[in-house]
C-alpha cells in the first residue's frame, strides 16, 4: 500500500503541467492632451506577455502560436527592434545586447519578458512595445520600443526602474506634437496588474498616455475571446490613431511636420 501510494504520488507529480508566467494583459488604453487644446480618449486592448524563456514551450503548447511559421499569433523577430542592428538569433539576446547599448548593467540580467503586441493573422502594427529586464525575479530595466504612424521607424527609451528618470523626447510619433519635450514614466510590472503612465512635459504636463490591465491565463477560452473583440488588433489600433488624428485636425491643433533630433 505504502508502496502504490508513493507511485500515485509520483505520477501526480508527473502529471502536473509546466507553470506558464506568459498572459494576455486586457484593458485600456487612455491618451489625454491638456495644452494647448484639451482632447481626450479611450478604448480597450489587449496586449501578450511573453516570457522569452517560453517561446519553445508556447510552441508546442498552443497551435494558435508560433515563432517559426504562420499562426493567428506569431511572434517575428524582425517586428522589433528595427532601429538596431539585427546581430543577435533570438530575441531575449537581442534584447539584453539593446538594453547594454543604452547603458544597462545586464550583466545579472538572467530573464526577459515582453508586453507587446504580435503579428495578428500575418498583420503587424504596435505603437509602443515593452522589454522588461529581470535580475532573478525583480524587474530591473524597461526598454520601450516607441514607433510611429505612417513613417513605420522605431526609436528605443530605457528606463531604470529602481531609479527611473525623464527621457528627452528624441524621436517624432505625432504629427500634432514636436520634439521639445521630456517623458516622465511611472511603470508598474506586470503582475496580476499593470499600470503604465507616460507624461510628455515641458515646463507642465502636456499629454499623458497610459495602459491599465489585468493579467489573465493564455487558454483556449480566452484567445477565443480576444480573436471575437479583436479579430486583427493591428487594424483596430490604426484605425483609432487615424480618427483621432482627423479630430485633433477639426480642432485646429497645429499640424508639426516630420522632425529629426539634431
Amino acid at each position: 500500500m505504502i508502496k502504490l501510494k508513493i507511485n500515485r504520488q509520483t505520477a501526480n507529480q508527473n502529471d502536473k503541467k509546466p507553470a506558464i508566467n506568459s498572459a494576455f494583459y486586457i484593458g485600456e488604453v487612455l491618451h489625454k492632451r491638456l495644452h494647448p487644446k484639451e482632447h481626450a480618449f479611450s478604448y480597450p486592448l489587449y496586449m501578450n506577455f511573453l516570457d522569452l524563456d517560453e517561446i519553445e514551450l508556447l510552441d508546442k503548447k498552443y497551435w494558435w502560436f508560433s515563432s517559426r511559421r504562420f499562426a493567428p499569433l506569431q511572434l517575428k523577430l524582425s517586428d522589433y527592434f528595427r532601429d538596431k542592428p539585427q546581430k543577435e538569433s533570438c530575441l531575449k539576446a537581442h534584447a539584453i545586447t539593446t538594453a547594454n547599448s543604452l547603458g544597462a548593467d545586464v550583466s545579472r540580467i538572467n530573464r526577459v519578458c515582453m508586453l507587446a503586441q504580435l503579428r495578428c493573422f500575418g498583420i503587424y502594427f504596435s505603437p509602443i512595445n515593452f522589454f522588461f529586464l529581470y535580475e532573478h525575479e525583480v524587474a530591473k530595466y524597461v526598454i520601450a520600443e516607441v514607433s510611429n504612424t505612417p513613417w513605420n521607424n522605431s526609436h528605443c527609451y530605457l528606463i531604470d526602474l529602481t531609479s527611473p528618470t525623464p527621457n528627452e523626447k528624441s524621436f517624432h510619433v505625432s504629427p500634432f506634437m514636436d520634439l521639445d519635450m521630456e517623458y516622465h514614466w511611472r511603470i508598474k510590472e506586470p503582475s496580476s496588474n499593470t499600470h503604465i503612465y507616460i507624461e510628455s512635459w515641458r515646463e507642465q504636463c502636456l499629454f499623458v498616455a497610459s495602459f491599465s490591465a489585468r493579467r489573465h491565463e493564455m487558454n483556449a477560452k480566452k484567445i477565443s475571446a480576444v480573436f471575437l473583440r479583436w479579430p486583427i488588433v493591428a487594424i483596430s489600433i490604426i484605425r483609432a490613431i487615424y480618427w483621432q488624428a482627423f479630430k485633433l485636425y477639426l480642432k485646429g491643433i497645429r499640424y508639426v511636420p516630420y522632425q529629426i533630433k539634431s
